[in-house]
């Protein structure tokens, strides 16, 4: 951005974004740079009826920052802000006084759902309400992208930027030059619910860093490509059994790409994810994997029959489970 936007001019009491997290479908990882740079990456993914919400608001009687995530502060200098994320992000479209940023999340960070990008785009999407620019919601994921990606220089690809800024059920290629295209998969709504009632999301209780488990799978370059190209094509695979909602045959084949995913470094599953997956598989799953980089958050189990005791078994264990559904949406401002 290249002036200064001053925001004196809008009398916008305060502006309320509503952005959706996300489940990766089929072929994640593929997005990730060191692979997609050199194949090219393909993958499927969904936003799901989690959200984060963000309020932003002009101070019309001081020039103070406030900002309030899970911590509060106000400053009078942008260059003070301690949330990094909010910081450069009013830095990047010129914003350097007189406002409020709040956010709420319905769930936790760190666990493999695209959080800090869904906040990134949430924050976006209310400036672009607040300076009255009407950038079209491939638009906001590319600035959320640059944003997070090349001015923040946090490892990631291009998923969590666009399905969150989209929502629905995307098919998403990333060209070797870096440029994003999107494709809505349209699926029936009956199937769409067995999909809904049938992939079973559930809460590991582990956290972790996504950027320390891209790192590590840099190491063995030349195997790991090897094997997202075997990932990449699993990915392929899903669509039709999305689309036809063949809940075992997914099960199967996430059980396919999670075995790849092991290879790829050892800190994406440890002994508990491991013990964790192995009961939840007996428990009556052809299989699942962990959403995201790895190393804990969700584990998304294919669940063929009789969900209701399957649900059951997961909390005799111990577990927390997620009930869920698609958000068609994306990001969008529910106030202002």
């Amino acid at each position: 951005m290249k002036n200064k936007i001053s925001i004196d001019k809008f009398n916008y009491k305060f502006i309320i974004s509503k952005t959706p997290y996300r489940i990766s479908l089929g072929g994640g990882g593929t997005d990730l740079p060191f692979y997609s740079d050199l194949r090219g990456g393909e993958l499927i993914t969904g936003a799901i009826n989690q959200y984060c919400l963000v309020l932003l608001a002009k101070r019309p009687l001081d020039k103070k920052i406030m900002v309030q995530t899970t911590e509060t502060q106000i400053t009078d200098s942008l260059n003070e802000v301690e949330n990094f994320i909010v910081r450069e992000t009013l830095r990047y479209f010129r914003i350097n006084n007189s406002i409020h940023v709040s956010s709420f999340t319905t769930i936790p960070t760190g666990i493999g759902l695209g959080t800090s990008s869904t906040f990134i785009v949430g924050i976006i999407k209310c400036i672009s309400d607040l300076i009255n620019k009407k950038y079209d919601k491939m638009k906001i994921a590319k600035l959320a992208h640059i944003i997070e990606r090349k001015i923040l220089q946090i490892d990631g690809g291009i998923q969590d930027q666009y399905i969150s800024s989209l929502g629905g059920i995307q098919l998403l290629k990333v060209s070797k030059k870096g440029t994003v295209t999107a494709k809505e998969i349209r699926i029936k709504k009956n199937i769409l619910k067995d999909l809904q009632r049938h992939l079973v999301l559930v809460y590991s209780g582990q956290r972790r860093e996504s950027k320390t488990i891209i790192k590590a799978q840099k190491h063995n370059l030349n195997s790991n490509i090897k094997i997202y190209d075997q990932i990449k094509e699993i990915g392929k695979n899903s669509k039709k059994l999305l689309i036809n909602g063949d809940i075992d045959g997914l099960g199967k084949l996430m059980d396919d790409h999670w075995k790849l995913k092991l290879k790829l470094a050892n800190e994406i599953s440890d002994r508990n994810l491991n013990n964790t997956y192995g009961q939840l598989k007996k428990l009556g799953s052809p299989g699942g994997k962990i959403i995201g980089a790895g190393g804990g958050g969700f584990f998304m189990m294919a669940v063929p029959h009789n969900v209701e005791k399957y649900i059951s078994n997961v909390k005799k264990l111990g577990f927390r489970y997620m009930l869920w559904k698609f958000d068609f949406d994306g990001s969008s401002i529910i106030k202002h």
